[in-house]
């Protein structure tokens, strides 16, 4: 009997920990019949968007194409690996200054049976400061989520 379809929605960013992630995926829990959604949600750091009020329209404009350069490279990077592991899937983008909710609600829009991310491990205070995108995926996800720990 074949198994049914597992949709697995995997966070994504240019970090080593996602990369990590989604390696763990592969050699640890990948099945054939599985679809992957991976997500990449990005977002401008505070210190860049702090910067980039000072600028100029040319300036910001050069910004943009360079962050468009790097959302590219990284689509392309995870479009081969899939095709080099032939897994199902694709890359979703979508831009938002909360990656948390975005990765929750793709998650749930592409019906996800389970969420595969990465953690920067952020210290007690700095988490608690900031947020974490893994806790909050964690604590608002409909599915069961993974966090892969380095």
């Amino acid at each position: 009997m074949a198994q049914p379809e597992r949709r697995i929605v995997i966070a994504i960013d240019a970090s080593e920990q996602a990369e990590m992630a989604f390696n763990w995926y592969l050699t640890t829990i990948h099945r054939p019949e599985n679809n992957l959604v991976l997500v990449h949600v990005p977002e401008i750091q505070d210190s860049e968007r702090n910067r980039m009020v000072y600028v100029t329209a040319g300036a910001w404009e050069d910004a943009l194409s360079k962050e468009k350069a790097k959302i590219k490279e990284l689509e392309e990077t995870y479009n081969t690996k899939i095709l080099e592991n032939g897994i199902s899937g694709r890359v979703r983008t979508e831009g938002g200054n909360k990656p948390g909710e975005i990765i929750c609600r793709i998650a749930e829009e592409e019906k996800g049976t389970m969420i595969v991310m990465g953690t920067r491990g952020l210290g007690k205070v700095r988490r608690t400061i900031m947020g974490s995108v893994s806790d909050y995926v964690v604590h608002h996800a409909h599915c069961p989520v993974i966090v892969c720990r380095q």
